[in-house]
């Protein structure tokens, strides 16, 4: 677990979470939004609350208003 903080008044105190999942054929990244005041932001969209939303290499996050940008890298 790791606890990544934005220092940001548009981000909530437990905004988003990322959780990585063994599925059949691999590792495979996840991001929900836990009910956030201001949303969650995936390649510009906004996700939908308490529902997980699979990522794929170099999909943007970004949490509330907050200008910084999260890229998912993978190998």
């Amino acid at each position: 677990v790791a606890d990544i903080p934005t220092d940001h008044p548009s981000c909530s105190s437990q905004h988003a979470v990322l959780q990585y999942r063994r599925t059949a054929e691999a590792v495979k990244p996840y991001l929900i939004d836990l009910a956030s005041t201001n949303g969650t932001f995936l390649n510009g969209r906004r996700i939908p609350e308490q529902r997980f939303v699979e990522l794929r290499s170099e999909d943007v996050i970004k949490l509330g208003f907050s200008s910084r940008e999260f890229v998912l890298l993978q190998e």
